[in-house]
């Protein structure tokens, strides 16, 4: 059963993140929090909105009332997915609980803002989205354009007062002169926020000493590894003795601004090995430390590895279990305590670059939404399955031959939005509020031969086969979808 939390009589909701956050990314794209892949709004483009319109808008109310309702449905999977498997505690969800009093507020209690992919490392876990150097040199790619003009800047003015969080990410966050110009407000507004910077740690110059004593931040500095080989190996680019020395002045400006320091490390397939030696060096230093399990690209997941090796896993690091406290000890608690609990109770996240699915659907609740849909629509849907991500079956009612289905099988399922703009033009894509728990539905509105339509699907993941099953429907634009009664 899903934990909702609150504070005395007020709201309860499993995630206060839309009630009290926004996420900005590079590309312009605003979301509730770092993890959740349900857009809210867009500050670049044709589609642009205000700040002010995406705080107040229709997405974000409609995520805060699922989440109340218990649902992860809309971009939550991943919180559900930690959930199930370590406890709420374990999950991000839980650093919003702060700001449950008075929720929904009137403006954002906290801005997470990765406003540039500028980067100067290439990470093997990262992708050029998030940096520059791998967009430009592993990629080939031009870089992104820049998202954030005047008019956004302008915006930000009326929401900073009243923020008492801004966490800044990147790419490299030092480089970003979005970051800059943001940080010279602050100083000018002196309202004092907590001010966190998750950096790399390679940019170390007289300006970054100037905003981490003046801003009082809390740097947060990523070591993927100990040994230069690994640490190397993972960040390409970094000098790991430079980065230590680095790691000493941060922690010197940090115990000097009286905030604090933080060392992230990145758990993945290929520096597990490094856990113990990295945990026994954030508790030497006394600092904060956070584990992050990897699950994207898929082959650095540890918890998606064989059961047989994760047992080996568990195992070597028990058995090297070490002496530790504090912010350590919670952290090796809670890393073991995942794995564990995996092995015990395995809990597959099954991701794609559109959604992320963590409860497969049995037969009998998808006959229950192929019935749904008839009786709401009047259509039998047609119904898109995927093994490894290439369509493998394509049921076609006779209603949906203009759509070309037939052409679908061995295409990528996560391409099929590309065909579909070479054949009616460019797409609306926007996420529903679904009818039922495991169950992830996308609008598509497009130009069809008979007019403007809405092809509605409903993605799972079929508990038997363990493919993806897509459920689509053709219906009006802004129809509702159907409520179980």
């Amino acid at each position: 059963m899903t934990e909702l939390v609150g504070t005395g009589g007020g709201l309860r909701s499993a995630c206060f993140a839309p009630h009290s956050a926004l996420y900005l990314r590079p590309d312009g794209l605003v979301h509730a929090c770092c993890v959740t892949g349900f857009s809210v709004g867009t500050v670049h483009g044709p589609e642009r909105q205000s700040l002010r319109e995406i705080w107040d808008g229709a997405a974000l109310s409609d995520q805060r009332q699922a989440l109340e309702a218990g649902a992860f449905d809309l971009g939550c999977q991943e919180c559900e997915f930690v959930a199930s498997s370590a406890g709420r505690g374990g999950s991000l969800a839980v650093h919003f609980d702060r700001f449950a009093a008075g929720a929904p507020h009137e403006y954002p209690r906290l801005l997470d803002l990765a406003l540039s992919s500028r980067c100067n490392l290439q990470c093997v876990m990262c992708n050029g989205g998030l940096s520059s150097a791998i967009r430009t040199q592993r990629e080939g790619l031009p870089p992104l354009p820049e998202c954030y003009d005047e008019r956004f800047f302008s915006e930000l003015d009326e929401f900073l007062p009243h923020v008492e969080r801004l966490q800044f990410k990147g790419g490299e966050p030092f480089l970003a002169r979005e970051n800059r110009r943001i940080w010279d407000r602050l100083i000018d507004l002196g309202t004092g926020p907590e001010v966190t910077v998750t950096t790399n740690g390679t940019v170390l110059n007289d300006e970054v000493v100037r905003y981490v004593r003046e801003l009082r931040m809390h740097p947060n500095v990523s070591v993927d590894g100990v040994t230069p080989e690994t640490l190397e190996a993972v960040r390409v680019g970094v000098d790991a003795g430079r980065l230590w020395r680095n790691i000493d002045v941060f922690q010197e400006l940090a115990d000097e601004a009286g905030n604090g320091m933080t060392l992230s490390f990145c758990l993945m397939t290929v520096n597990w090995r490094e856990l113990v030696p990295f945990l026994v060096e954030a508790d030497r230093r006394a600092v904060n430390c956070n584990v992050i399990l990897v699950n994207q690209p898929r082959r650095f997941d540890l918890l998606q590895q064989p059961a047989e090796e994760l047992a080996v896993v568990l195992d070597e690091l028990t058995t090297a279990s070490p002496p530790l406290a504090g912010a350590a000890a919670v952290a090796w608690d809670e890393v073991v305590g995942r794995i564990r609990s995996h092995l015990e109770s395995p809990v597959e996240l099954v991701g794609s670059s559109t959604v992320l699915m963590s409860r497969p659907v049995e037969r009998s609740v998808q006959e229950r939404l192929r019935s749904l849909l008839v009786d709401t629509y009047g259509l039998d849907p047609l119904v898109v399955e995927a093994e490894e991500g290439l369509v493998c079956h394509v049921d076609v009612p006779a209603w949906a031959g203009w759509i070309g289905a037939e052409e679908f099988t061995g295409r990528p399922i996560d391409s099929l939005g590309e065909l579909l703009d070479e054949r009616f033009g460019p797409r609306t894509v926007r996420w529903l509020v679904s009818p039922m728990h495991g169950v992830l539905v996308l609008s598509t509105e497009l130009d069809a031969p008979h007019g403007r339509r809405d092809l509605r699907g409903h993605r799972l993941v079929d508990a038997e086969t363990g493919r993806q099953r897509v459920y689509v429907v053709d219906v009006e634009p802004g129809a509702p979808v159907p409520s179980i009664s």
